[in-house]
């Protein structure tokens, strides 16, 4: 067996992919700790990866499909609301909300890929 059947073996698994998940969250938090000028990248990448997606769900899909809109437009508006989030002090409930339309946008991307492989 190669490294990329082993990689692709690993990934088809749900447990491989929570290990690789965790793997990396600890990379993450050691490289911050160890480099303590990168932690505004690593702050700032989340807001910034979530426009992104969001554009790019929306150019390489269209926007025909209405659940493909949806979901592009809650990733845009996530990434939106969590910079906003990060640079103004808000009130408890305002901060729910700017951090849950993220996440509403992330499950609308999974139901809409869901149906985009099933079509």
């Amino acid at each position: 067996m190669n490294v990329p059947e082993s990689i692709r073996d690993i990934g088809e698994r749900p447990l491989g992919r929570v290990l690789v998940i965790l793997v990396g969250l600890c990379l993450v938090f050691g490289v911050m700790t160890l480099f303590l000028p990168i932690r505004p990248l690593i702050w700032w990448s989340l807001p910034v990866l979530l426009i992104i997606w969001g554009i790019s769900t929306l150019y390489r899909y269209g926007v025909g499909k209405s659940l493909t809109l949806l979901a592009g437009c809650l990733l845009i508006l996530g990434g939106i609301t969590r910079a906003l989030f990060q640079l103004i002090s808000m009130s408890e409930f305002i901060g729910t909300v700017a951090n849950l339309v993220p996440l509403a946008g992330i499950f609308a991307e999974m139901f809409a890929h869901h149906y985009r492989e099933n079509k």
